[in-house]
């Protein structure tokens, strides 16, 4: 981050307000939305990614009008991602029900399309019933046992660290700062949070599951053998089923980033968001 002093204060740049604001040529096709969400994108990121985060500066600083920026980015995360991203889970139900659901493009059609808005009550109702129903088909959690489970527990904590989009706290500050009472606020991400949470906890606890079952094992404790509250395996289960999490989630969260840097730069562009594939659309 390059630093510039002005009175004896210095003033840290981010890199990308850096690359952003080298990349304008005109103070009118500023946005504070692109700015704001390529700053928390890049921090978000692996490293490898930050690279590719910062070529988004050029399209963010393209010769057009961002007024839409924000209802778009409000779009994409209450209606894009959340297709992709219970598809990628396995959760196909789920993504077939956001297929029809209102476009967000401004104040008015925030309100209807929001999936956890006031006007998507019967929606929410329905979808967590269909998302319920498909996490409840784990098998594998029929003779796990509570010490196996307690362990899994332990290892979900590991996914208070996932940077998925409508995870990070920070992007919720993004957005709540620049709502305004207009769109999205912290609420209503943290909404969105708990609607898309059940499918990443499904995902990773077969992993932690898993790795549970094999210490358990080792350490001689039965399957149906009480919490093993101060028992040693308790201290060398916490760690290792928080590493099966983390390795559980890495592809998504990979894939999910890439996902977010197409989507900044479709809405940065003014470009439409792709259909959905063939095969994600419900059968007729």
């Amino acid at each position: 981050m390059r630093s510039s002093s002005v009175s004896g204060w210095t003033e840290v740049v981010h890199p990308f307000s850096q690359a952003y604001s080298k990349a304008l040529t005109s103070p009118g096709n500023y946005s504070p939305v692109l700015d704001a969400w390529g700053r928390d994108l890049f921090d978000a990121v692996d490293p490898g990614l930050r690279r590719a985060v910062l070529q988004l500066a050029t399209a963010a600083a393209c010769d057009r009008s961002k007024e839409d920026a924000f209802f778009r980015l409000a779009d994409w995360l209450g209606r894009v991602e959340p297709v992709v991203w219970y598809a990628a889970t396995g959760f196909l139900q789920a993504a077939w029900l956001l297929q029809d659901r209102p476009v967000i493009k401004d104040c008015v059609s925030f309100q209807h399309g929001w999936p956890t808005g006031a006007h998507s009550v019967e929606w929410r109702d329905r979808i967590d019933q269909v998302v319920d129903e498909d996490a409840g088909q784990d098998p594998g959690a029929d003779d796990a046992g509570p010490a196996v489970e307690a362990l899994v527990e332990s290892g979900l904590f590991a996914l208070d660290h996932a940077t998925f989009a409508w995870r990070r706290e920070s992007l919720r500050n993004v957005v709540d700062r620049l709502s305004c009472g207009r769109g999205p606020d912290r609420g209503d991400l943290w909404d969105l949070e708990e609607l898309l949470n059940e499918p990443l906890q499904a995902t990773v606890r077969s992993f932690a599951r898993t790795s549970a079952r094999t210490l358990c094992a080792q350490f001689g404790i039965a399957p149906d053998a009480p919490a093993p509250d101060d028992h040693p395996v308790y201290e060398a289960g916490v760690g290792l089923c928080n590493a099966a999490v983390r390795a559980a989630i890495t592809p998504l969260l990979h894939a999910a980033h890439l996902r977010e840097l197409e989507a900044f730069r479709l809405i940065a562009l003014g470009r439409p968001f792709p259909e959905p594939p063939t095969w994600l659309r419900p059968i007729s």
